[in-house]
């Protein structure tokens, strides 16, 4: 194909093969690239009127990733702490059955607060997110045969900042 101007020729073919090829790649590429994507579900708000003292208060459960090791509190108190591991990774076995013990205990309960300190890696964050939300249990098959099954904890997350360490007047959501 050319076109032409006065008394020049200027030939598109090569422009033209390269947007081709181009236009190829950008659309194959776009097709193959995943992009994984963490659901927070925030829980419901509550009423805003007075408490009721006869009325059983809710419970809170808060998870925070801190970056000495992972804290669970019931909001007002530190209920429960584990250190990094040797590797200096975060105990995410342990905290998920601490949280299937919590989760026995009131088995209504959906919701959690994760809160953690500045500066922790996003992978960390998610990593400790998905054990909070579910935990994978060995259930006992026949002829001796175990089954891996995943339980659901507490799929309803919320994501705030963590109060300083030692200071349990709560993190900001």
């Amino acid at each position: 194909m050319a076109a032409s101007s006065g008394g020049e020729e200027v030939d598109l073919t090569t422009l033209l093969n390269i947007m081709v090829v181009l236009v190829s790649f950008l659309m194959f590429s776009a097709m193959f690239s995943k992009t994984a994507i963490q659901e927070l579900n925030m829980p419901p708000n509550s009423a805003g009127g007075a408490a009721d003292p006869n009325k059983n208060q809710p419970v809170v459960i808060e998870v925070m990733l801190r970056k000495n090791g992972l804290e669970i509190s019931d909001g007002k108190t530190i209920t429960d702490s584990m250190p990094l591991l040797a590797n200096g990774g975060y105990n995410t076995l342990d905290l998920s059955a601490r949280l299937k013990r919590l989760k026995d205990q009131h088995l209504d309960k959906k919701d959690v607060i994760l809160l953690m300190e500045p500066d922790i890696e996003y992978s960390s964050m998610i990593e400790v997110m998905d054990a909070v939300k579910f935990v994978k249990m060995r259930a006992p098959g026949r002829d001796n045969q175990s089954k891996s099954m995943t339980i659901t904890l507490f799929p309803n997350v919320t994501v705030g900042d963590a109060p300083p360490a030692g200071d349990m007047r709560g993190g900001t959501l």
